[in-house]
């Protein structure tokens, strides 16, 4: 553990004052570097230091990590600014999520069943990876919008980038709800209690229940005087809680604590506990990324070039044509799928939520397809969206980066 708090430390830190300003200078986003520090640190490699000998006893300190972003996902839904104008994106989102979604769902089930390259994986095995391939699809990203307003200055204030970071926030929210009905529908039942034993419409509402229930039981750990540290220990120990649980029905622990972020947020001390979890998010994702780099498990090499190949053109063109559609009749632009490339932490969460409740051939090239396509994306898609501000004309194209910001 020493070793991991050493090396974590190390790549923060060069993250910190080395990775962020190579990134605002080649416009990338970095993430890469933590899951591959993850997968030298997993059992996967050979002749590397093995912080992470067995995975299975990490298995609720990952939850936690990913419950913990279902949580600051779950703030976004915050019934004091959800009055406020979309601009049409949850429209976009609707439609991308639908899309993305559908296309890469139907696609991976095909590949999986077609008994090419790897064998003929049973139905209900098949479905349930290309329900994740899906899921992870659809979820994007407002990463590399953040970068850009951090990059040139006064971006903020166009039209554009809120649309898209909206648009990409409601995206995610659709897929980790997407995500908590994929484990309700092939739940598999571990526990062997027969008090357990529930349908698809028992699974979903045992998973919202769980949500609320545990929002409510946060309220009791605070009074109106509680300080930020009081605070912060009461969510550190309510997040565990409630992945703890979800885990051991085997439920998603990013979907129930979305739930319950969606719940503190609207609750009289909800201002205050966003405030409280407002700079987590980044530490959080770090952590996740390297887990899930060390959760990571070789796959056979052409089986995992092909998936994660056909993942990436079919994510991209499904969002393209998905996005086009939903701008028919508006005055969106047709190509604002160029600004919604991005994939990043939810989609790992995503990925990590999946793989700690099933495996097998079919989950594991579904797991592989996921994180090469989160690293290939968080490398281009800034490119994409300067691309589509240019074309828009809210970006000049001879613009330099504001070097002012640190």
């Amino acid at each position: 553990m020493v070793v991991l708090l050493t090396m974590v430390g190390v790549a923060y830190l060069m993250a910190r004052f080395v990775v962020n300003r190579l990134q605002r200078r080649f416009l990338f986003v970095s993430g890469l570097e933590y899951i591959l520090l993850g997968v030298l640190l997993g059992p996967a490699v050979v002749n590397t230091v093995h912080v992470f000998e067995d995975m299975s006893r990490l298995a609720p300190i990952i939850a936690f990590a990913a419950g913990w972003i279902g949580l600051l996902y779950g703030m976004e839904l915050d019934r004091r600014q959800m009055h406020e104008s979309t601009g049409g994106a949850f429209r976009i989102a609707l439609a991308e999520v639908g899309g993305t979604g559908f296309v890469t769902t139907l696609a991976g089930y095909l590949f999986f069943r077609s008994g090419l390259v790897i064998d003929v994986v049973p139905e209900d095995d098949a479905l349930c990876a290309a329900a994740a391939l899906g899921c992870a699809a659809a979820a994007g990203s407002s990463s590399a919008v953040d970068l850009l307003c951090d990059t040139y200055d006064g971006l903020k204030s166009r039209m554009l980038l809120p649309l898209l970071r909206r648009t990409s926030r409601i995206g995610d929210l659709l897929a980790i709800a997407s995500l908590g009905l994929l484990f309700a529908y092939f739940h598999p039942g571990g526990s062997g209690d027969a008090w357990l034993e529930t349908d698809f419409a028992g699974w979903v509402l045992i998973t919202i229940a769980l949500g609320v229930v545990m929002g409510l039981l946060f309220s009791t750990f605070l009074d109106n005087d509680a300080d930020e540290n009081h605070r912060f220990l009461a969510l550190v120990g309510i997040i565990i809680l409630a992945a703890g649980t979800a885990f051991f029905l085997e439920i998603s622990a990013l979907t129930v604590n979305l739930i319950l972020g969606a719940w503190l947020v609207n609750s009289d001390d909800g201002p205050k506990v966003a405030d409280t979890l407002e700079t987590s998010l980044k530490p959080v994702t770090l952590v996740l990324m390297v887990f899930a780099g060390a959760m990571w498990v070789p796959v056979d090499p052409l089986a995992g070039l092909l998936v994660s190949a056909g993942y990436l053109l079919l994510r991209g063109a499904a969002k393209a044509g998905a996005v086009f559609l939903a701008a028919l009749g508006t005055p969106l632009r047709k190509d604002l799928f160029r600004g919604l490339m991005a994939q990043g932490e939810a989609a790992v969460a995503i990925a990590v939520s999946f793989r700690l409740v099933y495996d097998g051939p079919a989950a594991e090239l579904a797991y592989t397809a996921i994180l090469i396509s989160v690293m290939l994306n968080e490398l281009f898609a800034s490119r994409l969206l300067k691309g589509l501000l240019i074309d828009a004309g809210e970006l000049d194209s001879d613009a330099t980066a504001w070097e002012a910001r640190a």
